[in-house]
Order: structure tokens, then sequence, then C-alpha cells
């Protein structure tokens, strides 16, 4: 993980449990399913995903693209990078 996403993954993380969220940071290790996104967030009944990337132009991993888009399908998921992260944090703040 770049030092940029993990910056990133910070702000997430802090954002959303100032917002009252329990917060799971997802680390790939055996049992983890492959294409799990890096945060999984929950408050009162829903709940959400984002995949962390350093850039607008970084690849998926494998799985990550659908697994994202199958999220966001049951509910909330985003790809967030530094370019759209204020732009989620508006649209979260709308929902939490």
């Amino acid at each position: 993980m770049s030092k940029i996403e993990s910056r990133l993954q910070s702000d997430i993380r802090k954002f959303l449990k100032s917002h009252r969220c329990y917060v799971l940071v997802i680390k790939p290790q055996p049992g983890i399913p492959d294409g799990c996104p890096d945060v999984i967030f929950m408050k009162e009944g829903f709940w959400g995903s984002i995949e962390v990337k350093d850039s607008p132009t970084a690849k998926y991993q494998p799985l990550q693209k659908e697994t994202v888009a199958m999220h966001n399908t049951m509910s909330w998921s985003r790809r967030v990078d530094p370019t759209n992260w204020l732009e989620t944090k508006v649209e979260l703040e709308f929902i939490l």
C-alpha cells in the first residue's frame, strides 16, 4: 500500500468513525474473499464498502471491480481515490 493510499484510508476511517460507524479495515489474508474492499462500515441498518486507491488510474486487483459493483447493488459501495474523496464525503454526509 502506498503512502497516499494509507493516508487516504486513515482519513476515511476517521471520517466514518466520527459519524458513529462501526468500521472494519480489511487486510488480505486467508479467509478473506478475493476482491474484498479495503473498508467495510455499518451504521444503524446501513452498510457500505470502500475500495481505496492512490490515484484515479490505479488498477483494480482481481475481482475488486466486480465486488464493488455487487456491494453497490446490495447497499452502497465506491472506489475512492484522492480526486473523488471530497465528493464521496459529501455523499456520505447526506447518507449517514
